[in-house]
Order: structure tokens, then C-alpha cells, then sequence
């Protein structure tokens, strides 16, 4: 079984624009992990269906217009409600409508940052759109921001795919996505564990200060 493969050869037959919707349905309805997809177009790229600058192009366009639509519905919701949503969401990990706040200024402040790594988190890049979208981040920042952060994390896992098809890759696409799922989560883990080890270590010398 090929899920993955079956999918790419559908999309071949129209050309860049199933490569546009292949990746845009991934932000709509995630049903096969983003880099599984964008490992298996780079790997169809290589192989003669498309363009490689082209299909990454194509796949950089569907995901950023993806996210772009949760972004705008979301910030079609008026600020009130907005807030309304995230307290009561919030609440639900035991966060007091204080902290809520201080995370809406905090985020407000740092939205360039904010939105280009979000775009890096595998989960967190789905619905960050929609965050600043409630948040209501100044568009023209976060497009360029989470622009960039698309074109990041696409360029990477196209890469991934088009240089193991290079290497005379002929195995299963999906299994190759498999592993990669593998590495990255190793590598999740080891940076969030890093991240705690220093927040924990910046508590402490504030604690002392």
C-alpha cells in the first residue's frame, strides 16, 4: 500500500494545479501530514511530473492560501467575541482571562516572530492562522511572517523528497514519509526538551536576581 504515491500520480495528471490542491486541502482538511505530501511532491517533481520551481512554487501558494483563509474567517469575528473564545478556551488548561491577556499583548508585540515560527511547528502551524486571525494581528505583518515560514518549512520537505528520488530512491513514498515523521519527532523532542532546560535555567537566575 501507497496512499501517498497513489495521491501524486492523481494530482500528475493536472498538472501544477493539483500540486495547488493537493497541498491546499492538507490546511483545510489535514488528513496526511504536511511533509508526507510535500516529501511526496518533491519526489514527483524529480521524476518528471512537474517542474521542480514550479511544483514548490505551486505548494507554497496552496499552503500559504490555505492557512490565509482560516486567518480571515477568523478575523471576520469581532474582538469581543474573540476575547470571549480564547478566555473560555483558555480556561480549559487552567488559564486565568489575566494570563489570556497578557498573551494577547505579548503575542500582539511579538507577531512577526510569532507568526514565521509558528509555521515551523508541525499542528501549531494549522491553526495558527486562525490565533492571529481572533487576535487580530496586523495583516500585512503576518502575511509576510507566516509567508515566509511557508515557504521555509515547504522548501525543506520538498527538498527532502527530490534529493532521495536523486539518490535513486525507489521505494514506497509513504514509508519514506513514515521515516521522516520519525526523524522530525526525535528532533521535536530533543529541541523542546532544550527549550525547557533554558526557560528553566532563565527562572531560576531570575528567581536569584
Amino acid at each position: 500500500m501507497d496512499p501517498l504515491g497513489h495521491l501524486i500520480e492523481w494530482s500528475a495528471e493536472y498538472g501544477l494545479l493539483g500540486v495547488f490542491l493537493v497541498v491546499f486541502s492538507e490546511r483545510i482538511i489535514p488528513i496526511f501530514p504536511s511533509y508526507a505530501i510535500l516529501v511526496a511532491v518533491g519526489i514527483g517533481a524529480e521524476s518528471g511530473a512537474w517542474s521542480p520551481l514550479a511544483a514548490l512554487i505551486a505548494a507554497i501558494a496552496g499552503s500559504y492560501v490555505g492557512g490565509s483563509i482560516y486567518y480571515f474567517c477568523a478575523a471576520s469575528v469581532s474582538e469581543q467575541r474573540s476575547f470571549r473564545f480564547l478566555t473560555r478556551f483558555a480556561l480549559i488548561f487552567g488559564t486565568s482571562s489575566d494570563k489570556v491577556e497578557k498573551m494577547i499583548l505579548y503575542f500582539r508585540t511579538n507577531q512577526s516572530a510569532l507568526s514565521f515560527t509558528a509555521q515551523l511547528v508541525p499542528t501549531v502551524r494549522l491553526v495558527a492562522p486562525a490565533i492571529a486571525g481572533l487576535l487580530k494581528v496586523n495583516p500585512g505583518p503576518f502575511a509576510l511572517a507566516a509567508g515566509f515560514g511557508v515557504a521555509v518549512w515547504n522548501g525543506l520537505f520538498f527538498l527532502i523528497g527530490y534529493v532521495c528520488a536523486r539518490m535513486s530512491f525507489d521505494g514506497n513514498v509513504s514509508e519514506l514519509a513514515l521515516e521522516v515523521m520519525i526523524i522530525l519527532m526525535v528532533v521535536e523532542g530533543i529541541a523542546f526538551f532544550i527549550w525547557r532546560r533554558l526557560r528553566r535555567r532563565k527562572a531560576a537566575a531570575e528567581a536569584e536576581g
